[in-house]
């Protein structure tokens, strides 16, 4: 303590609002992992970080070759600032471009206008929170997901540290997704209770960390649902979409929906082309109100999309660039399928399960016997493999949590074999690891 000029002790400051908002617990593993390898000299002895929702398989280059001052290293001139929503003639493109190439749909169902570039599907989703959500209403999530988003509502100052989400149920059965009429019911019962607040519904099209995906059909039908409720709305994070092996469905609420109100795609080239530092998402909506003050929030946080990340947008969604494109896409996810099988595979061999229905993935969600709370310390410090307890992605009393880990498989071959081999060792001396048959 010290003491001030008017003869008080003085303490360290309280950031008593904050202090109750959690670390992320994903992000204080990868640091542990950092502080805990350089404590080691034996490159084969490090910790192998299977942590992070990151695809280290991915080569950017296919787009960034493309890009003329990096490419060209025109480094000479200063990096200007773009338009607040990105170039219109950029936001052109992807709509006209990019999704009717991969998607096969109409290309006049969106416009310029309907779409903003952000930093990253996070940037998409904070400007759409930001934009709906008021003191008081109600963000309703799934079961298990990135529930990040919580945090950002508490740091937006719209609801309170500690604040519980509303969480629709699902089982392990359907790939811990609810069915449209469980999440229709759910909204329809918050609705019918709370006729004054705005409803939020965060869900993904392709789940992380489950590697399962919502159909297009179930998609479209609490997209009808949603689009005629005044005060529901839903944001689909679409991150994933295409790390996807089976048929490729439309991922696109705001594609699906008859006039769009209320619904919001929040986009991301980070997991696909290994973009994660770049920061390069969108958010897309058809509602223009939704979208005027979600302009407002863009405005007043990142100021503007960086040079970057409308470049990298422009590349990718030139006409001339996409079948390279999207051959680059086919390969990735069939390295990424294999790896994926190989790890599951193998953890599979030492009694594990793995979570049913996944159908493009960077992560293996592994079903486990001991608490994932302490096993991912144990297999931190003991097995020198650095995963992410379910316990991450559920509520604090949500059992289901304790039972799974999170191993991302989009790392090099030979990672996942040495990260196999210590599990397996890990194993033996703990078999209570392994789930009961």
């Amino acid at each position: 303590m010290r003491k001030s000029i008017f003869g008080v002790f003085m303490s360290s400051r309280v950031f008593s609002y904050f202090a109750d908002i959690p670390y992320s617990i994903i992000r204080e593993i990868a640091e542990r992992v950092i502080k805990i390898n350089k404590t080691i000299k034996n490159p084969d002895e490090k910790v192998i970080d299977l942590s992070l929702g990151q695809n280290f398989l991915g080569n950017p280059n296919i787009i960034l070759s493309k890009i003329n001052w990096i490419s060209e290293r025109l480094l000479s001139k200063p990096f200007l600032y773009e338009p607040s929503l990105g170039p219109i003639n950029v936001r052109e493109m992807i709509v006209k471009n990019f999704y009717p190439y991969f998607y096969s749909i109409p290309s006049d169902i969106l416009t310029a206008d309907n779409i903003m570039i952000t930093d990253g599907a996070f940037g998409a989703v904070r400007n759409a929170l930001g934009a709906i959500f008021r003191p008081g209403d109600l963000f309703v999530i799934d079961r298990i997901t990135f529930r990040y988003f919580l945090q950002s509502l508490v740091v937006m100052g719209r609801i309170l540290p500690k604040t519980r989400p509303f969480v629709i149920y699902s089982t392990e059965e359907t790939g811990f997704i609810p069915s449209p009429e469980e999440v229709i019911n759910f909204l329809e019962e918050l609705r019918m209770r709370y006729p004054d607040k705005n409803i939020v519904y965060y869900t993904q099209f392709g789940f992380n960390p489950t590697g399962c995906f919502r159909s297009e059909s179930d998609l479209k039908k609490i997209v009808n649902y949603v689009e005629y409720q005044k005060n529901i709305f839903l944001i689909n994070d679409i991150a994933y979409h295409l790390i996807r092996w089976d048929k490729k469905e439309v991922p696109l609420a705001s594609v699906l929906a008859e006039e769009g109100k209320g619904i919001v795609d929040a986009e991301s080239l980070s997991k696909p082309f290994g973009l994660m530092g770049a920061r390069v998402g969108a958010l897309i909506t058809r509602d223009k109100e939704l979208f005027k003050f979600a302009a407002r929030v863009q405005q007043y946080t990142i100021v503007s999309p960086t040079k970057l990340a409308v470049d990298v947008w422009r590349a990718v969604s030139s006409e001339s660039n996409l079948p390279a494109i999207k051959e680059y896409i086919c390969k990735m996810n069939s390295i990424i399928k294999e790896n994926y099988e190989y790890f599951t595979k193998g953890v599979k061999g030492f009694g594990l399960d793995i979570c049913k229905e996944a159908k493009g993935t960077i992560y293996a969600f592994v079903k486990v016997g001991a608490r994932s709370s302490q096993l991912w310390k144990d297999l931190l410090e003991k097995a020198k493999v650095a995963v992410v307890p379910g316990i991450a992605f559920t509520d604090p009393d949500d059992y289901i949590g304790e039972h799974f880990i999170r191993v991302t498989v989009s790392v090099r071959r030979d990672l996942l074999e040495r990260s196999l081999n210590r599990i397996g060792k890990f194993i033996e001396r703990f078999s209570q690891v392994a789930v009961p048959r």
